[in-house]
């Protein structure tokens, strides 16, 4: 799990957010497949999921992400927070998703 945990409901919308450098994705049709080098785990994502990895390939805040995927899916912003709370979660298990540490992640 990376250092600081981006799973827990106190992450705020000003937090920063991006993809692990050991992680490289891939769009395979409308899924993406993502690859932690360093532990080798590989993670299947759906539409979404590549949508929010992809926006994740540079610091993002928490809100942004959120404003993002609400515009783009026509989701109320009470469901987008929530789905992107639960995904995000899911992608900190799997080692996917840090705080950046004042350096750009990638």
């Amino acid at each position: 799990m990376s250092e600081a945990s981006v799973s827990s409901d106190t992450l705020k919308p000003s937090d920063k957010l991006c993809l692990s450098a050991q992680v490289r994705h891939r769009a395979v049709g409308a899924d993406g497949v993502l690859v932690h080098l360093q532990n080798g785990r590989v993670v299947v994502v759906n539409e979404v999921g590549l949508y929010i990895v992809q926006l994740l390939q540079k610091p993002i805040t928490k809100g942004a992400l959120c404003e993002s995927i609400s515009s783009e899916f026509d989701a109320t912003p009470q469901q987008a927070e929530s789905d992107l709370t639960k995904f995000l979660s899911e992608l900190d298990r799997e080692s996917i998703v840090e705080l950046p540490k004042g350096v750009d992640c990638r």
